[in-house]
């Protein structure tokens, strides 16, 4: 592939050990939390694991029926902690998020005063939770193995197969094979998210419209801040948290027409430079000294944090907690799916653009030409340590993959952006991951919460008005309350499916 493609203003060189040099892709200015059972996971060794009856090939399309298993609620217990292997330090243990007002029952059902749930067969699964990580209680996976013990694996991960060997059969045990997914994904990919800081270790301020979070540990003091825009009237309203600027490089006007507030996340208050990200550098790193973390991670941990302060001010800042949305592109597109599937706090996720290391599949794209694929993708420290252990025909050896890290989302909204004018971006690999993912929506019963909207729109990032009826649907569903067709599966592509996904998609009661 020719690593050195630029593309436009978005495209930065970047020198990288091994290739001639690296475009990275950023616009804008510039947990779920881990499970606390994050030690060890199970791998993805000798193929996706058994099948459920029925014949190889492209996933059952019937959705799984609805039943009276529902999320369970978060706990907020501390877990134990899994073991260290070969191949890098295990995450570490964490424990619930100290922010748990309004958690969701453990009967399920939508969070209270959250948005009403429409369309989809599994109507008492929550849309939202109130407590980052709802898996803190899950039993810890087996301990990774080290890299030279993985083998290839072609098709994509079945992410219904728990460490166990077996395969989820209900709904209700999705929270835990999530948690499993979270573990190895943090081990293999992301790193690990630091723990939420233990009670009293955050303040949070609210004042002229500003949020400002103080988080202390020891001798370190890290500190985020943010301004509040909201509409006219009396709240609380719903909020989008933008990566650098207000709603990302969406239209601000389909969410500030909709009565939606506003709120930046600004990545260079945990990590100056986005696009030279120094590996451990930053006081976050002498917070959570394990460098397997790699900044998108860390950005995730922050808007968490804000998340917090957000709830410890709720009765200043007008702002819905129970209706929060998070939106990016291109790197900050990644930076906004990283924030959404790790912390169940944030109802709607909407990556544009996101590339390699977003929604596209890495196996997808080591089979391309042209993509921001495995190796493209590690010219900075964006992803974990041990990812760097894996060249492009090592991604068949993943225990994961990245339409894992979309399911993670679930039950909860996502919505991808694609633009397939650009190769680079791997919008193909995107449209495998999302059909993917969407077998997992489509198990437990809430097909309308996933969706893609993938068009050759021309320029990175400059978001086009032909998709801004997409993203308006899922706004008004998820965010907003109101009824929408969120039935979005817009794509170019007719990839044969069977080559990448070959376990059968199970209906879980």
């Amino acid at each position: 592939m020719n690593s050195s493609r630029r593309i436009g203003s978005h495209g930065r060189r970047v020198a990288l050990a091994g290739l001639t040099s690296l475009t990275l892709f950023a616009c804008g200015s510039s947990s779920d939390g881990p499970s606390a059972n994050t030690g060890g996971m199970a791998s993805h060794v000798g193929g996706a694991g058994p099948s459920v009856a029925g014949s190889a090939g492209t996933p059952s399309t019937s959705a799984g029926s609805s039943g009276s298993a529902a999320m369970p609620g978060a706990s907020g217990s501390v877990g134990s902690g899994g073991s260290n292997a070969a191949g890098g330090s295990a995450p570490a243990a964490t424990g619930g998020n100290p922010s748990s007002a309004g958690s969701s029952s453990g009967g399920g059902g939508n969070v209270a005063g959250g948005p009403s749930n429409s369309g989809g067969t599994g109507g008492d699964m929550p849309l939202v939770y109130g407590v980052e990580n709802t898996g803190t209680d899950c039993p810890a996976p087996p301990a990774p193995p080290a890299f030279s013990a993985l083998t290839t694996a072609p098709e994509l991960p079945d992410p219904f197969l728990l460490s166990s060997g077996t395969r989820i059969a209900s709904r209700d045990q999705w929270r835990c094979r999530r948690a499993e997914i979270a573990s190895q994904m943090q081990y293999w990919v992301s790193g690990p998210k630091g723990a939420p800081p233990a009670d009293g270790a955050l303040t949070a301020t609210f004042s002229g419209g500003k949020l400002t979070v103080v988080i202390k540990q020891g001798s370190t003091s890290i500190t985020l801040s943010s301004t509040i825009t909201t509409p006219s009237g009396t709240g609380p309203f719903p909020l989008v948290i933008g990566m650098n600027t207000p709603t990302g490089s969406i239209t601000s006007n389909i969410f500030t027409s909709r009565g939606v507030a506003t709120m930046v996340f600004t990545s260079s208050q945990l990590v100056p430079d986005s696009l030279n990200v120094p590996r451990g550098g930053g006081d976050y790193f002498k917070m959570y000294p394990d460098t397997n973390a790699g900044a998108m991670i860390e950005w995730a941990w922050g808007i968490s944090r804000l998340i917090d302060g957000l709830y410890k001010t709720q009765d200043q800042n007008q702002i819905d907690v129970k209706r929060i949305a998070v939106t990016g592109c291109s790197f900050q597109g990644k930076m906004s799916l990283y924030a959404g599937a790790f912390d169940k706090r944030i109802a709607l996720v909407i990556p544009e653009e996101s590339g390699g290391g977003g929604e596209a599949s890495w196996r997808v794209m080591a089979s391309q030409t042209g993509t921001e694929d495995l190796e493209a993708a590690q010219g900075t420290a964006w992803y974990a340590t041990n990812l760097k252990q894996f060249k492009n025909p090592d991604a068949k050896k993943l225990p994961v993959d990245m339409h894992e890290l979309v399911a993670m989302v679930a039950p909860r909204a996502v919505l991808t952006i694609a633009n397939t004018s650009i190769d680079r971006l791997g919008s193909e690999a995107g449209y495998v991951s999302m059909k993917a993912a969407g077998e997992v929506y489509k198990a437990l019963g809430i097909s309308d919460r996933i969706g893609y909207s993938q068009n050759a729109t021309g320029t990175h990032c400059a978001f086009p008005s032909v998709q801004a009826a997409d993203v308006g649907a899922f706004v008004d569903k998820f965010l907003v309350g109101k009824s929408a067709d969120t039935a979005i599966a817009k794509t170019p592509y007719k990839t044969d499916l069977s080559k990448w996904y070959t376990w059968t998609t199970p209906t879980l009661k």
